[in-house]
């Protein structure tokens, strides 16, 4: 049959996959922990072929295989965000993610169409091997084509407003792999086409890849930092880190159009690595959100305070987890990019201006990102643990089960990253050299990180002690100008955040509910206007159904 070759299903491991297989492999057995309860046992079948979908997408050879193993996945996890389908909120975030997904799949889909037809086959081995001979123009076409469809789905500025709305609603377990996994697994999209099927690509298409990387990182962190819901909170904070990823990714495009092969080579890898340490802590904050959901019924940081108390076998892991989204060392999320950082500042010695320039920025963006980042979730656990109850709502003492265990099991994993990050370094640098051959001494010369800077944390509280020690410790009446002290004399999480959002003004009003109505209008107007061709009659259907089947014969043909 002349239409076999075209719809080809191949699957095999390649090295560009295996850091994002590793990653599942280290977050399914915390996601199968967090649903052994038999509340939520019925949630393990999907979250198990949600698994197995990102998994084939990721060995995926052929592009009939990525596009059906990519809807499959697209498929499997609406139906865990609209899991509490009851409710409009979920209704709504659904709606949302469907369209943006939807939107996405039809220009990968276009992607994977116009290499295939350029290379004659749909094989990723021969399309690799034809990417050297792309036109200029079909090359930019198809790497703008992916930013957009991967872009879209791993939550890039502006294509992001789906994210803060799905990902809060679904349960805590679909959330983790939503946030934790789903969104590297676009990312891998995003590298395969620009690295090896697209390669490659010039510093222009690197530079615009860097910057939509460095928005999404600004505006992710700064939503993320007025943000009272810790859901919400968590999703704009993948935004941001996704932002550091794509941005690491456009730096070495530029890096390697310019000659400048052990940069791009550092930036890989530290991309690579964060990939890793975002999935692993990113998780680890979600499942603990749904511990602080059942304990506290809201996840609202408003209503929330005192909660080390109760989440006692949670609270340890969470604040572990705060500590690597805030990229604090000795923690996973410092190590990777300080990684990064390796290369940009690496950058100004020796390297052309275009890279010194491109240095700067990801430079300047990444390290505001970081300091507001940090910003976020120091309010997030000291407003949500500490301090006392904000509401008298009754509060359910967390018992010792799996959930905790899952919590554990990927706090472990972040200090482990993160103080011996060479263990997931050194397996990188390799994976990297063989994508580029000339980065073969990228990892001696950016290093692991120094043990001064990953023992400064606890440096800094060990003097703190000593100095409070040595002069002595005063206890006094909280002053609340004569008022009586209550439970809102507390700093509350508006407040916390109310300097960023009087400095920034206008910047931190979100448009994503007007961008949301705007699309959502224009996709009922559509729908209304494509009714004729549903007119009920079944030999209409099969005139459609014969149309469609000579239009696949001619194209294959």
């Amino acid at each position: 049959m002349t239409t076999l070759p075209a719809l080809r299903v191949e699957f095999a491991p390649t090295l560009l996959a295996w850091p994002f297989l590793v990653l599942l492999a280290l977050v399914t057995p915390a996601i199968v922990l967090s649903v052994a309860r038999r509340d939520r046992l019925a949630q393990l079948p999907l979250l198990l072929a949600f698994i197995a979908a990102m998994a084939a997408v990721l060995l995926s050879q052929t592009l009939a295989a990525f596009a059906l193993s990519w809807e499959a996945m697209t498929l499997v996890s609406a139906f865990l965000v609209a899991t509490y389908h009851e409710r409009r909120a979920v209704r709504r975030a659904l709606f949302s993610y469907l369209i943006i997904g939807q939107i996405g799949a039809v220009c990968i889909i276009a992607v994977l169409a116009l290499l295939a037809a350029h290379a004659n086959s749909v094989a990723f081995a021969v399309i690799a091997r034809a990417a050297a001979t792309l036109p200029p123009d079909l090359r930019a076409a198809i790497v703008l084509l992916a930013l957009a469809g991967f872009g879209s789905k791993a939550g890039l500025v502006p294509l992001h407003f789906w994210l803060p709305r799905a990902h809060p609603v679904a349960p805590p377990a679909a959330s983790a792999l939503l946030s934790g996994v789903m969104l590297k697994v676009a990312i891998y999209g995003l590298l395969l086409v620009c690295a090896v099927l697209a390669a490659p690509v010039g510093a222009a298409l690197g530079m615009t890849i860097m910057i939509a990387g460095l928005l999404s990182a600004l505006a992710g962190s700064l939503y993320a930092a007025i943000e009272t819901d810790l859901k919400r909170l968590l999703a704009f904070s993948s935004i941001e880190n996704v932002g550091i990823i794509v941005a690491a990714l456009g730096f070495a495009l530029v890096a390697l159009a310019y000659a400048q092969p052990l940069l791009a080579g550092i930036a890989l890898a530290a991309l690579l690595f964060h990939v890793l340490a975002h999935g692993v802590f990113k998780s680890l904050l979600f499942l603990g959100a749904g511990e602080i959901a059942a304990a506290a019924h809201t996840t609202d940081l408003e209503h929330l305070g005192g909660l080390m108390h109760t989440l006692r076998y949670s609270a340890p892991a969470i604040l572990i987890g705060c500590f690597a989204a805030a990229a604090l060392p000795p923690l996973c999320g410092f190590a990777s990019e300080w990684l990064l950082f390796q290369a940009l500042l690496r950058a100004f010695t020796g390297a052309s201006h275009v890279v010194q320039i491109a240095a700067v920025l990801c430079v300047t963006a990444i390290a505001t990102a970081s300091g507001i980042a940090a910003i976020a979730f120091t309010k997030a656990f000291a407003t949500g643990m500490l301090g006392t109850p904000r509401s008298t709502h009754p509060r359910t003492r967390e018992p010792l089960n799996a959930a905790p265990a899952a919590l554990a099991w990927l706090a472990v994993l972040a200090l482990v990253l993160g103080a011996a990050p060479m263990l997931a370094m050194r397996p990188l640098f390799s994976l990297v050299t063989a994508i580029v051959p000339a980065s073969a001494g990228a990892l001696a010369w950016a290093g692991s990180v120094p043990v001064w800077i990953a023992g400064l944390p606890a440096a800094g509280a060990i003097a703190v002690l000593m100095l409070a020690r040595a002069r002595g410790v005063r206890h006094v009446a909280t002053w609340t100008c004569g008022s009586p002290v209550g439970v809102r004399s507390q700093y509350s999480a508006s407040a916390f955040a109310n300097p960023l959002r009087v400095l920034l003004g206008g910047l931190t009003r979100p448009h994503a509910d007007d961008t949301m109505r705007t699309v959502a209008a224009f996709v009922q107007r559509f729908a209304r206007r494509t009714r004729i061709v549903q007119a009920g009659y079944v030999r209409i259907y099969l005139a459609y159904a014969l149309a469609a089947l000579i239009a696949v014969l001619v194209v294959v043909r």
